[in-house]
């Protein structure tokens, strides 16, 4: 099938809508929550009917747990990015590290908007409902993938952890979480200087160079 036909067009609109409704509801969640965001609000959001709405997703809960894909591949889209070796080669861990969270946060920048989302999904993953169990296993997902993207940078640096890298992973994210928590209770930007000079020195406090 050629560029010129016409299902290459449609496809293309289909995507767009789809995209147009993932943002759309990314607005309304933050603002109303889960429980409070209706199909006729995240249309309204997007601009489309409900028509539109259900040619892409079954229910709001299909369209919920699509929004928690994108977003997880957004992230590990700039955390791999932010890793690229060639951008710290040479360096000791320390600025190795510096120069991996300015990548990161470049390419992921503070989002109050997410944070308020995901914090929906966590608070469904409590209660145990369809969506929170899909959001456990999502999050159960984030961490394999994070440990797994750890493992590899510390390889690249030459270290090993001498803790369970599950143990190492909940340091290092548990602290960048609450560094982005106080920054936006209190209006103000994440503490880059805090991850620049605390994450690195935590995660030298759990490995050795390996042999």
């Amino acid at each position: 099938m050629s560029d010129s036909s016409p299902a290459r067009p449609a496809v293309r609109r289909r995507a767009a809508t789809r995209e147009r409704l993932l943002d759309a509801a990314r607005e309304v969640l933050a603002r109303e929550g889960i429980q409070g965001a209706s199909v006729e609000h995240i249309c309204d959001q997007a601009g489309f009917t409900r028509g539109a709405f259900y040619s892409n997703f079954g229910s709001k809960d299909d369209l919920v747990l699509a929004l928690l894909d994108q977003e997880r591949e957004r992230m590990f889209t700039a955390l791999r990015a932010a890793a690229d070796p060639a951008s710290y080669e040479g360096l000791d861990v320390v600025e190795a590290f510096g120069v991996m969270i300015d990548r990161f946060l470049l390419m992921q920048p503070q989002d109050r908007e997410w944070f308020l989302v995901n914090a929906e999904f966590q608070l469904r993953g409590v209660r145990d409902d369809a969506v929170g169990r899909a959001f456990v296993e999502a999050w159960r997902q984030v961490r394999a993938d994070f440990e797994d993207f750890m493992s590899t940078v510390l390889q690249t640096l030459r270290l090993r952890l001498t803790v369970s890298v599950s143990h190492a992973a909940t340091i290092l994210m548990g602290t960048y979480e609450s560094a982005l928590r106080e920054a936006l209770i209190e209006d103000r930007p994440i503490d880059l200087g805090l991850l620049k000079g605390t994450l690195p020195l935590l995660l030298l406090t759990v490995t050795e160079p390996a042999v």
